[in-house]
């Protein structure tokens, strides 16, 4: 009894104040049942569904999806990391749940893990209330509370963003004093970081370890006698945290030939890191009320206000001296530079220089790990701030309240994403289907990881994907090709395990439909063979002679990966190892000291959490059932649209509203105009969205075309939803002064006619639609 009350007594109820600063970022996914279609959630669900079928039948670490990409195979779990999907697993096999529940499960625990990470090292470093405020400015910041996990949905990177602050949290309690329990820690948080997500494994592992070069820099710098042996610890679990993960990153590097990456590489399109910077205009930004009426509600790549604020309250009092640790807290302002500039236009030198960064892709990915440095400065502000003003009682409870709830109120605006209906249930027929209307093959947009030996993407073949309709396993033999005569009975001894029994008169080429990649490994009555490549999908073929034989293909490991786990074998047993060491000497050196915040709650800890739910109370309570926190256009009308109208083409498609950016320019000039469409019925055909500028002779002077309006096929539009089609276009330098006329319509581009203007008694008036006047002035 008396180990128990020591052990309650080690607990800090802080953490209970930090369940109540993330419960209303944790609310949209425990207050609603299901997940969204259409964002990166509906990938996710599918992936561990699959890796769910594979683990059940005896792959615990499949590199290959059986099921995907019309059942000829695809590897992506060769290349994708895959510790969110194992995390997600144990929920999907619970009865009764499924894959929506295992991803959402994985959703709610990167928030809880991005609270507390943040949390526990804030605190550890600048005291209690401190790490509430940091929480806050984390959580609530847009990119990782709306961006990540809703808008885009992408199940990795957000998870990641929560792992990360829980590692940096682990290596700082190791390098006060290790024992076993934060020596293990800190290497599996460590692996946990390269494990959640390829691109962020990079940042976050980089980050890191700058952290502690840092450190030790610094400490010898207050502290000259300061061993370095004192920081081998903290080396010592990142390096070996690597190394455990090595069964997923070395095959990745050494096998990367095997697969297409340069898809993930873009020229000028969504994938180019050159069209995603941002202004320091955006990073400004206000969050804005979301619109439930659109197809995807508009929203900022923005820091956000509170984060700006406190983030910058911690900056002033870095350079007034008033923070506690000053070198530390200036790693975290040097960081947040650093992170702000790559994602400024003017950093694109850098861009195109080191070879690593076009696979981020999009430079506002760094918004997530710039949005906690600015929390770890919001902490060590505001410990400056209460230090500096030395209130007491509950003008400091008052205080450290709205510092807290700043961050949250600013960020209800976001609390409510769009409402989703039931994601409905999750088998490998319905992912066939949408491969077959072109979207998620192999659950990627871009074939990121079609093997190299592909030389011409194959179609669909029913008789293959006949399995998902029928509940069987699927019958990949090529049978048209088959002699005459020939038998071949085939039987799925596990999803990577196939075997034939064959029976022919003659040698034959035993044709599968199955991609070839390495690890795929042929059979002949116990006897390994060469395989072929037919072409031009480059499937499996397998020479097979007369007779009848017994033909295995199997997915197995290839040296790489042997290797790999050979390296995560010995990384894992060397950690088990230091941890017995450490024990075993009772080690306890470098004790640093440790601003602990256990025991009761102050009173300044219950102003904090009164005020936290005073604010989720209103919020979940009031606000949120009388819907002011977001607008809800509906009936043919686009609410945040700057100008409204009605242009009916051709019964088709309603032209609801637009926006501009100007109403004058100059030669030279960019001129943004925003166009609101809405279905009025389901569509069949993908029209195209033209905006021209007339010159008053009716000559062409400007204009912007979109393939997809709104990045989104017209035949996928809803009928209930508006779709926001942002068109750019720039003036010619020589343009004369005068007024121009801004059109804009639809057409088929592939046959060339306009979809007609109708008037109200559903006459044709015209073939596109004035919008406005654009006057140019001379420059």
């Amino acid at each position: 009894m008396t180990r128990l009350r020591q052990l309650c007594a080690r607990i800090d109820l802080g953490y209970f104040v930090i369940v109540a600063v993330v419960l209303g970022a944790l609310w949209p996914f425990i207050g609603r049942a299901s997940l969204p279609q259409e964002t990166d959630a509906e990938l996710h669900i599918f992936r561990l569904a699959e890796l769910s079928y594979l683990v059940r039948g005896g792959e615990l670490y499949p590199r290959w999806a059986p099921n995907f990409y019309h059942g000829y195979g695809y590897p992506i779990f060769n290349y994708y990391a895959p510790l969110t999907y194992y995390l997600g697993l144990p929920v999907e096999m619970l009865p009764h749940l499924d894959a929506v529940a295992g991803v959402k499960f994985v959703f709610v625990l990167g928030l809880l893990l991005a609270a507390f990470g943040t949390y526990g090292f804030v605190r550890d470093n600048w005291g209690r209330t401190a790490g509430y405020v940091a929480t806050a400015v984390y959580i609530y910041a847009p990119y990782v509370q709306y961006i990540d996990p809703h808008a885009r949905g992408v199940l990795a990177e957000s998870f990641s963003l929560g792992v990360f602050p829980m590692a940096l949290w682990s290596l700082d309690r190791l390098s006060r004093r290790p024992t076993p329990g934060r020596w293990l820690t800190a290497v599996f948080l460590i692996a946990a970081v390269i494990l959640s997500h390829n691109l962020m494994a990079m940042l976050f592992f980089g980050i890191l370890l700058a952290w502690a070069v840092w450190r030790v820099l610094t400490d010898r710098r207050a502290a000259p006698e300061t061993s370095f042996t004192s920081w081998s610890p903290v080396f010592g679990a990142l390096f070996l945290g690597l190394g455990v993960a090595a069964f997923f990153w070395l095959p990745v590097i050494l096998e990367r030939n095997a697969v297409n990456l340069n898809t993930l590489l873009g020229q000028g399109d969504n994938y180019d890191f050159h069209t995603h910077f941002l202004s320091w205009r955006e990073l400004l930004t206000v969050s804005g009320r979301l619109d439930w009426g659109a197809t995807e509600p508009v929203f900022h790549f923005n820091l956000g206000l509170a984060q700006w604020v406190l983030g910058g309250l911690g900056i002033v009092m870095l350079l007034l001296r008033r923070v506690q640790r000053p070198w530390h807290t200036l790693f975290f302002a040097i960081m947040f530079v650093v992170l702000g500039f790559l994602m400024l236009p003017i950093s694109a030198p850098v861009w195109e220089t080191l070879p690593f960064l076009p696979y981020f892709q999009f430079p506002w990915r760094l918004l997530g790990a710039a949005g906690f440095m600015l929390a770890v400065l919001a902490g060590a502000g505001t410990e400056a701030l209460l230090s500096m003003i030395s209130w007491r009682g509950a003008k400091a409870g008052m205080l450290a309240a709205g510092l807290t709830v700043l961050p949250i109120i600013l960020a209800l605006p976001l609390l409510e994403p769009a409402p989703w209906p039931d994601f409905g249930p999750v088998f490998p027929l319905r992912m066939s289907l949408i491969e077959q209307k072109g979207r998620w093959l192999g659950t990627t947009s871009t074939a990121d990881y079609v093997p190299t030996t592909v030389d011409m993407i194959p179609r669909r073949n029913e008789a293959v994907v006949q399995g998902f309709f029928d509940g069987v396993p699927l019958d990949r033999v090529n049978r048209p090709s088959l002699p005459a005569g020939a038998a071949v009975d085939s039987q799925e001894i596990s999803p990577l395990h196939f075997q034939y029994t064959v029976n022919s008169p003659e040698d034959f080429l035993l044709r599968l439909f199955l991609f070839d990649f390495p690890g795929w490994t042929a059979r002949i009555d116990g006897e390994v063979v060469e395989t072929e490549l037919g072409r031009p999908a480059r499937f499996i073929v397998v020479p097979v002679p007369a007779g009848q034989h017994v033909v295995d293909v199997r997915f197995q490991d290839t040296p790489a990966r042997t290797l790999a786990w050979v390296i995560s074998g010995v990384s894992l047993l060397a950690a088990l190892l230091v941890a017995v060491r450490i024990a075993a000497s009772g080690s306890a050196h470098g004790s640093r000291s440790l601003a602990r915040g256990f025991g009761r709650l102050t009173d300044e800890d219950w102003w904090v959490l009164g005020g936290v739910w005073g604010v989720t109370a209103v919020t979940l309570l009031i606000l949120q059932p009388l819907q002011v926190l977001h607008y809800n256009s509906r009936d043919y009308t686009a609410e945040p649209a700057q100008h409204a109208l009605f242009a009916d083409f051709g019964e088709q498609i309603a032209l609801i509203g637009y926006d501009t950016s100007a109403s004058s320019a100059r030669p030279g000039d960019t001129v943004t105009v925003t166009l609101y469409w809405q279905a009025q019925r389901p569509l069949d055909i993908n029209y195209q969205s033209f905006l021209h500028v007339m010159s008053p002779d009716g000559s062409l002077v400007a204009q912007s075309d979109h393939l997809n309006p709104g990045e989104f096929p017209t035949r996928r539009w809803p009928t209930d939803k508006y779709v926001r089609d942002v068109h750019t276009f720039t003036l010619p330098p020589d343009l004369p002064p005068g007024e121009y006329l801004v059109k804009t319509g639809l057409w088929v581009q592939a046959e060339g006619w306009r979809l007609p203007l109708l008037d109200a008694s559903g006459q044709q008036i015209d073939d596109s639609a004035g919008l406005t006047t654009l006057t140019v002035e001379a420059r």
